[in-house]
């Protein structure tokens, strides 16, 4: 369950963020993937946004503060939370619980309120990382549905080669994405747009929330 706690989301956590990314994990993910960022110019300016990826690997997260040097609330999926050490470092860094297949109601009400303190918040719209090399994995609607029901842009980052150690990777940011009240066409453009920065296809157009 993922129940609010101010604590978390206080303004001087913004600070250790970007702090942590700017000077710790920026040069830690230069060695080990020589990262690239392409398309910085594409993210607009003064405007809160629901950032999302395609997912390769665990160390995928920290890049999307990294690309877009923002400070963001991450949603990750509640079995992270029972990883000993991993749970107490996401949610140093403002993870949100979240039933992938079924969003609990506190789920919901957390992110609005997280938004509301002016953080921009980061999901992975596959929901789990990508096991078909190439492929980009089966979509869930939540991207849509948090960014339709807060009012706010989906912005598309897609990585590249995060996934292996010691070889270069690239980021790719797009242009933002206006949401609507239509979640999938939504959540297909989004995944479209993934596809066209990474190059990587789009198995079928089955949704993971339709996949029994």
């Amino acid at each position: 369950m993922a129940e609010y706690d101010p604590k978390i989301y206080a303004p001087w956590r913004k600070t250790a963020h970007m702090l942590t990314a700017r000077y710790f994990l920026t040069p830690l993910y230069w060695m080990r993937n020589f990262v690239t960022v392409y398309g910085r110019e594409n993210i607009p300016k003064n405007t809160q946004l629901l950032i999302v990826g395609n997912h390769l690997s665990n160390w995928d997260p920290p890049l999307l503060c990294i690309a877009t040097d923002l400070p963001m609330a991450y949603v990750a999926k509640n079995e992270l939370f029972d990883v000993p050490i991993l749970k107490h470092l996401i949610k140093f860094y403002g993870a949100i619980a979240i039933n992938r297949h079924k969003p609990e109601k506190s789920t919901i009400k957390t992110i609005k309120k997280v938004l509301a303190e002016g953080w921009n918040l980061g999901m992975f719209i596959e929901g789990t990382r990508s096991k078909n090399p190439g492929y980009l994995g089966p979509p869930h609607t939540g991207t849509a549905y948090f960014a339709y029901s807060n009012n706010i842009p989906i912005l598309p980052v897609g990585l590249v080669g995060t996934n292996e150690k010691f070889k270069k990777a690239k980021v790719y940011i797009g242009k933002p994405i206006q949401p609507s009240k239509d979640l999938e066409k939504t959540t297909w453009e989004v995944m479209e747009a993934l596809s066209e920065l990474t190059g990587y296809k789009i198995a079928n157009r089955k949704l993971a929330d339709h996949i029994e």
